[in-house]
């Protein structure tokens, strides 16, 4: 048997995969390409089954027998984080494919790292969820940034074009005057997105928005920064600055001298980011040798390192292979441009780089630098003048782009708010029935045909359904039809002659798109709130529904409890579909109103069903996604959560609401056994007597709660 040894490494990106396999010399033997592998928009069975196939790929072209053992894998993907979720990949892998050795896995910034950086350093990744990691010689790892493109993805190339759009459409509108002429950029931006005037774009802002399409206008801006546009080398100086702020964060906890492995297409504009970043550096004396250098290869290249070096043994590389520099900032030496950088009494001198003239007097005109200093976005005396000047003809705006305000005035007429009550039990004071829970819904026919929810008015037992209209009065409404599958019900009052809501289409809604999810939340009648079509494809699988057999719209207008129920309104005033549940800030969903047509063609009257044993919550279950993205949300939540439902709405006066429970509590354990699904309650409904011991996570709390179901007919 021969002496050879190999080790794999999976780069694991959100789309797109790579891998390699190392031979004992360093010398890459194999490779295979595959789709993305991020294990929490996957699920941990799919991820698993797209890492072994690269692997199987990568074996046959490197020529090594299936029956041949890889001594390591090193797996740095997206979304690996939490040591739990890294130890159970880990093990389904090896599950899968018993000749693989010791497996290691990490994120993909640390692939970088190790990548660019074996001993120590930072990574710089500029992009969604711009972020530092630095890697001290000790080990201990520090970071900053990285939480999505929601909270910043500073330095970005989508970044870089949305402010580009910005200062041009400002300066247009008298809004606010850009630091420097705008005329290329604009005529970028108009090529860009084949478009003529400023109201062209709106479609790319809204239905047709695309982050990636709006993120390429950086490569054109790039083109004029090098040309010396002005105002295209401002906004590049801005993003170096706003990534090396980074740098700043982290350099406290830095020693020596750091590597900086810059991660990210808009480094490929270095040049014209160096500005920025050098003045950052400068301006705050950092007094640290920075090297800055690009990867040639794969961080896959790291992966393998990281895993070899578990298995004790150390692979060769030649580091100028694996990198290319880009620039070596010396502390102190750097630090004593910092006076010429204002010249004289604050002003700016005017000088040439590259033979290119920049105007205004960007640029530092000394020998020791030839960066950018006045193009960073800091208030220059020009830009106070401008600041103190008012601007008197923005009268009309309010009229021309109130388009929320349209949507309402079209739609709120049709929308109406649900009151369940008990019949059973009346208010010690004002004599009438107690109130269990609300809602909204909308009228969909002039005859008193009203859509809802069916956990709205169902799963309540001996209760009375009084809808609230507009106009103030109030009719007691009768369910007619409930499909608790799709979650959709119909009542009806006894009234003609109402105005009715539009239906829409679900088919061509398109992520970016504006939507108003409207409502009558603790009978506030039209309760608007407005966001844009974050996924138009989120499974019921996907969010732990079971049985559910349908795709939701995830938005991030906040769909409150009393919303639910209430419609989904696109800008054409037409209801795309209805409000369900809110799990979270920023993360609603609603059914499409496609299903909803299909419910309405094929109602047949029916009781609504209840449970025999009655619990009164709302719930979801907590699928890989969504605890993901709750952990995202939530820093208190604990990090050792790994099944459950979340508990999203408890009806006032239930049995759950007598026990103790809460919105927005973790049902991990029922009698002691595990939750996994909202079917899991279900039966344990069903399949016990007496009182249920629920143990309960609440913020960083755990408690157990006693609860008695109600037992009716």
């Amino acid at each position: 048997m021969d002496n050879k040894m190999y080790f794999g490494g999976v780069e694991g990106g959100a789309t797109h995969s790579n891998m390699v396999i190392c031979d004992n010399t360093g010398r890459v033997v194999g490779r295979a390409e595959g789709p993305g592998t991020n294990q929490w928009a996957l699920g941990m069975e799919e991820c698993t089954k797209r890492i072994i196939a690269m692997v199987q790929a990568a074996r046959e072209d490197a020529g090594i027998p299936n029956d041949r053992i890889l001594d390591s894998l090193g797996l740095t993907l997206s979304g690996c984080g939490p040591e739990s979720s890294n130890s159970e990949l880990a093990a389904r892998v090896k599950e899968k494919d018993s000749k693989i050795g010791i497996i290691y896995v990490g994120s993909d910034t640390e692939g970088s790292l190790f990548t660019g950086a074996p001993e120590g350093g930072m990574v710089l990744i500029a992009g969604t969820g711009s972020n530092g990691l630095l890697r001290t010689s000790d080990g201990k790892q520090y970071g900053c940034g990285g939480w999505g493109h929601m909270l910043g993805d500073e330095g970005s190339a989508y970044w870089i074009a949305h402010r580009a759009v910005k200062k041009a459409f400002d300066q247009m509108d008298g809004l606010r005057p850009s630091p420097h002429p705008i005329h290329n950029v604009w005529e970028a931006i108009r090529e860009h997105f084949n478009i003529q005037k400023q109201d062209d774009l709106l479609r790319h802002a809204y239905k047709d928005f695309d982050k990636s399409r709006y993120a390429g206008l950086t490569a054109k801006l790039s083109e004029l920064a090098f040309q010396g546009d002005a105002l295209s080398c401002h906004l590049f100086a801005e993003a170096g600055s706003a990534i090396a702020a980074h740098i700043m964060a982290l350099a406290p906890k830095a020693t020596g001298k750091v590597r900086i492995v810059c991660v990210g297409s808009v480094w490929k504009s270095w040049e014209v980011l160096k500005p920025g970043v050098l003045k950052e550096l400068t301006d705050q004396k950092l007094n640290l040798e920075l090297e800055f250098v690009r990867l040639r290869v794969s961080s896959a290249m790291g992966a393998a390192w990281i895993a070899a070096k578990q298995a004790n043994y150390v692979l060769p590389r030649d580091d100028t292979i694996f990198c290319d520099v880009l620039y070596t900032y010396r502390g102190k030496d750097n630090l004593n441009v910092t006076n010429c950088l204002n010249g004289e009494n604050g002003s700016i001198g005017d000088s040439k780089v590259n033979g290119r003239h920049f105007e205004d007097g960007q640029l530092c005109g000394c020998d020791n630098c030839a960066f950018a200093a006045g193009v960073i976005g800091y208030v220059s005396f020009k830009e106070k003048i401008y600041a103190a000047t008012v601007i008197n003809d923005l009268k009309g705006r309010r009229e021309k782009y109130n388009f929320i305000a349209d949507v309402v005035a079209v739609s709120a007429p049709a929308v109406v708010y649900i009151e369940i009550k008990d019949g059973r039990r009346v208010d010690l004071f004002s004599g009438r029935p107690i109130t269990l829970s609300n809602g909204s819904g909308f009228i969909v026919k002039e005859d008193g045909l009203i859509l809802t929810n069916a956990h709205v008015v169902v799963n309540k037992p001996n209760s009375i359904v009084s809808v609230k209209l507009m106009d103030g009065s109030t009719h007691t409404g009768i369910v007619e039809d409930v499909d608790l599958k799709s979650d959709l019900a119909t009542l009806r009052i006894p009234v003609n002659g109402l105005p009715t809501m539009k239906l829409g289409s679900s088919a061509d809604i398109k992520p970016g798109e504006w939507v108003v999810a409207m409502g009558s939340p603790l009978s506030l009648s039209n309760t608007v709130t407005a966001g844009v079509v974050s996924s138009t494809q989120r499974a019921s699988e996907e969010l732990g529904l079971r049985g559910k057999d349908m795709v939701y719209i995830q938005t991030d207008a906040p769909i409150t409890f009393g919303n639910s129920g209430g419609p989904l309104v696109n800008l054409d005033g037409e209801a795309i579909g209805i409000n369900s549940m809110k799990v979270t800030s920023g993360i609603s969903f609603a059914i499409p109103i496609d299903y909803v047509k299909e419910f309405l063609a094929k109602r047949k009257t029916k009781p609504p069903q209840v449970s025999k044993r009655y619990l009164g919550i709302t719930m979801l279950t907590l699928s890989p996604n969504i605890l993901m993205e709750l952990r995202l949300r939530n820093p208190e939540m604990p990090t050792d959560i790994e099944h459950g439902i979340l508990v999203w709405k408890v009806i006032i006066g239930s049995p759950a609401y007598n026990g103790g429970l809460q919105p927005g509590d973790i049902v991990t354990h029922i009698n002691g056994k595990p939750v996994h699904s909202a079917s899991d309650i279900y039966m344990m409904l069903e399949n016990s007597s007496g009182s249920l011991r629920i143990d309960v996570v609440r913020g960083r709390q755990r408690i157990t709660l006693s609860v008695t179901p109600e037992i009716h007919s």
